[in-house]
């Protein structure tokens, strides 16, 4: 039997991309756990929190380890044909008896938050990760220009974009607070610098008529901030929400008139997909991987500049509202971000790396 190591650690923040990423890469090669022994002589493991044994049903194998001692992972007595690092943070930098190491690079973020010795602290041990690995793969184009540019890449690479999950189903399993407006607009994310919202919280200024919903953690630095100007500008028409369960954000989708994503760094962007899957417009920067997931459906800010950013959502949501066909158009678009093809991709990588 071939053995595959899969470091799924992230599952214990669902509300964090990686979280995400792991949950559902996990939740789909458990289904087809039993499949890949009989066809494929391959046994899957998962790293996980002790917690979360079992997550990924029984047909594979749990490596438990607490957080505290997450180090000895390396050190772990398996000797497995191939250890995937679904995330490029993985703290388990390597198993030590693994014959081959694939390497899932979501973003370099850092490269544009991170100055001086950090940043140079940081590039280096990326590539020192990155010259770790036997086989890389990235989950954009945009993410894959952007490493090559940055870090020297000797290895087999190729892109396997992200599934993105229909959320349709869990539209009315949700109550959203009685607080909110019946019309609005909606941001969610991590709510950190990157993602850019104090250029939505000054543009609702020029949309005085329309609310905007945001939803993410209020508790960071730059969050806090957020909290502050709106509080200073007296913005009534602009409703905070925390982390939201996915019942709710489907059901927020589902409610909102469009969606905003003006992020500075993104290696894929998650919720524009997901809110084009219910057929909802989305508004996104130019920068980055978001021209690539949003494609022609989705409405572009050329300036990210508060007044002119408001001008857009006024010119294209008239545009939107004017044409009824334009909600198969999103529809259509997100029909490519598809999880079952995303793990029907890495099986086939597994396989290939395996099996050479």
């Amino acid at each position: 039997m071939k053995k595959i190591v899969i470091d799924s650690f992230p599952i214990s923040n669902p509300y964090m991309g990686f979280g995400e990423f792991c949950k559902q890469l996990g939740e789909r090669l458990g289904a087809r756990a039993s499949e890949l022994r009989s066809h494929y002589g391959i046994e899957l493991y998962f790293i996980v929190p002790p917690q979360a044994k079992g997550c990924f049903g029984k047909e594979v194998h749990y490596i438990c380890v607490p957080d505290s001692l997450r180090w000895l992972h390396a050190f772990y007595p398996i000797r497995a044909d191939l250890f995937h690092q679904p995330y490029q943070n993985s703290r388990t930098k390597r198993l030590c008896f693994a014959k081959k190491q694939l390497l899932t690079i979501h973003d370099i973020n850092f490269i544009y938050e991170k100055k001086g010795k950090r940043l140079q602290r940081a590039i280096n041990r990326f590539q020192r990760k990155i010259d770790q690995s036997d086989y890389i793969n990235y989950i954009s184009r945009f993410a894959q220009k952007d490493v090559k540019k940055h870090f020297h890449i000797h290895q087999p690479e190729r892109v396997i974009h992200n599934g993105v999950t229909d959320l349709s189903a869990l539209i009315h399993t949700a109550t959203l607070p009685s607080t909110l407006p019946d019309n609005f607009f909606f941001h969610i994310s991590s709510l950190k610098r990157k993602k850019n919202v104090h250029l939505l919280v000054e543009m609702m200024q020029y949309l005085p008529e329309q609310n905007l919903v945001i939803a993410g953690d209020w508790s960071g630095d730059y969050a806090i901030t957020l909290q502050q100007r709106i509080k200073e500008n007296h913005l009534h028409n602009i409703y905070i929400l925390p982390n939201v369960t996915e019942a709710e954000k489907a059901a927020l989708y589902a409610k909102c008139r469009a969606l905003f994503f003006p992020s500075l760094c993104e290696g894929f962007g998650l919720p524009p997909i997901e809110a084009m899957k219910l057929g909802k417009p989305v508004f996104l920067s130019t920068l980055t991987s978001l021209p690539e997931i949003g494609g022609e459906a989705a409405f572009y800010w050329d300036e990210l500049s508060p007044k002119p950013m408001a001008e857009t959502v006024k010119k294209q949501m008239k545009f939107f509202d004017a044409s009824p066909s334009y909600p198969d158009k999103l529809k259509q678009n997100a029909a490519c971000f598809d999880w079952k093809d995303c793990v029907e991709q890495y099986i086939k990588y597994y396989l290939e790396i395996v099996n050479p």
